[in-house]
């Protein structure tokens, strides 16, 4: 791990998550994507393989694209970043309807608002790995898939 001289670079990498995320939220895959190192690697045990690690912005990208026609609508509000090092930590609040199937699951129309937890580990100050999680159990019974708790 390398720890910066100063705040300065904390706070550019700060910048880069919450731009990413805006191009995100306001439907820009390849403006989020711009911000991903060549090497990039996402890990999610929230996803069902194969998709538990996506390498590269390649592959990424095409995983936002259909996650996009899952959840046209989808927004991303972070709520809380924690930098340190290399690395900057978010909580942040998932929202979208989904219009669209999900792996076997047809479209519900249904609206889902999730707490999504995360860690970047930047390179050059782009994004080289992610780790993600979100609870898939309140994600399914907001979308009707799982009867409510």
């Amino acid at each position: 791990m390398t720890i910066p001289d100063d705040d300065s670079q904390l706070a550019a990498n700060k910048a880069v998550v919450i731009h990413a995320l805006k191009r995100l939220s306001s439907g820009d895959v390849d403006g989020f994507v711009q911000a991903l190192a060549p090497d990039y690697v996402r890990h999610c045990q929230a996803m069902p393989a194969p998709r538990q690690e996506i390498h590269g912005p390649a592959a990424m990208r095409e995983w936002l694209l259909a996650n996009k026609v899952t959840f046209p609508d989808y927004h991303e509000e972070v709520e809380t970043l924690v930098a340190e090092g290399d690395f900057v930590a978010w909580r942040s609040i998932g929202t979208g309807t989904q219009h669209g199937a999900m792996g076997p699951l047809p479209p519900t129309g249904r609206r889902l608002s999730i707490v999504i937890i995360g860690m970047h580990r930047f390179e050059n100050g782009r994004i080289a790995e992610t780790w993600t999680s979100w609870d898939n159990m309140t994600a399914a019974r907001q979308l009707g898939v799982l009867p409510p708790a």
